[in-house]
């Protein structure tokens, strides 16, 4: 049996392949020009107590969900690729989409190579090195960064505290279909911050500071005025020197353990 192949067929088969071959381009997906808005001030979720910034975004009509990227300069549909996934929303009835977008780093296990340099360098002791990767604790991780500062291949997601960010958000459709990226019009960061609402102006006996009650800023970034006697607003007041500091969390884990919860997380523009 002879089988014949037209020259009709060939052109048929190379534009179904084509077809197949090629990824969908921005713009093929929902209308989506929303700017994307993010609250400053404390950290969404719970009062300052959750590692998460809050976004809000004019709904697109038949978006099935949303992607929501991070990157440390303005989003478009040429740097896309290159910005760091942080989360899918759903779509949903309402004209104003909510999210919460938390800050994890993560491992990415195919470009490890096990050197231990993020083990050592953890300051909760929250990786460790399990089959061949690191692995970390995330109910022991604070999301500081210094994993993704030693790591001497880039295999940890740079999703971190301290980290300036803008975000940018594509709309998709139930086809798998992209709109065009919107972004932040500033990029804005997580930081820690004692506040003077909360601070129980314990100066000397500051639950931070005192060695029976853990090991402290690792880096000396926690100062504080004199006690409440010293004339002037912040006196006994507890301060942060954002040029040391490392976000390492400490001062919020001991404040919350021994203290009256004035240490904060707070999301700062830039």
């Amino acid at each position: 049996m002879t089988l014949k192949i037209t020259i009709a067929t060939l052109v048929l088969l190379s534009a179904a392949f084509a077809c197949l071959s090629q990824p969908p381009t921005p713009g093929d997906g929902p209308e989506f020009s929303s700017v994307i808005y993010v609250d400053s001030g404390y950290t969404g979720g719970s009062y300052g107590l959750e590692s998460a910034f809050s976004l809000h975004w004019s709904a697109a009509g038949n978006a099935d969900h949303y992607e929501v990227r991070i990157y440390p300069s303005p989003i478009n549909n040429s740097n896309w690729d290159n910005a760091l996934f942080a989360d899918s929303v759903a779509g949903g009835d309402s004209s104003v989409v909510n999210a919460m977008v938390y800050v994890q780093p993560e491992v990415f296990p195919n470009t490890c190579i096990e050197c231990g340099q993020c083990v050592e360098a953890c300051p909760q002791s929250a990786i460790h090195l399990i089959g061949g990767n690191a692995v970390i604790d995330l109910d022991k991780c604070t999301s500081c960064g210094e994993c993704v500062r030693v790591c001497p291949v880039s295999a940890i997601a740079d999703s971190r505290f301290g980290q300036t960010y803008y975000f940018g958000v594509k709309a998709v459709d139930a086809d798998g279909n992209y709109s065009d990226a919107s972004c932040s019009a500033e990029a804005h960061r997580l930081r820690y911050f004692n506040d003077p609402t909360w601070c129980g102006n314990c100066a000397y006996e500051c639950f931070i500071l005192l060695d029976s009650c853990g090991p402290g800023c690792p880096v000396d970034a926690i100062w504080f005025t004199p006690d409440w006697e010293t004339p002037g607003v912040d006196s006994g007041m507890v301060h942060i020197d954002y040029d040391l500091c490392i976000n390492c969390g400490q001062c919020f884990i001991q404040c919350h353990e021994y203290g009256i919860w004035s240490l904060k997380k707070e999301v700062v523009p830039e």
